[in-house]
């Protein structure tokens, strides 16, 4: 929610999610279940096109694993 109102936040979005996803607080299924069908529809595709490339980062790796 703080980044919905923080614009300086907004533009750190991808950067927060990846940073929480590497010291593992967020899991990835977590991450793309928010990216596929995130309940807050307020500002939702913004963040969205944000993650957008490292969504497809963490779809390659799934995928080659």
């Amino acid at each position: 929610m703080q980044c919905y109102e923080d614009a300086k936040l907004m533009k750190l979005f991808p950067e927060i999610v990846r940073s929480l996803y590497d010291q593992d607080v967020l899991a990835e299924d977590t991450i793309l279940h928010w990216f596929r069908k995130g309940t807050n529809p307020k500002g939702r595709q913004t963040f969205v096109k944000a993650l957008e490339p490292f969504v497809n980062w963490l779809e390659e790796a799934e995928e080659e694993e």
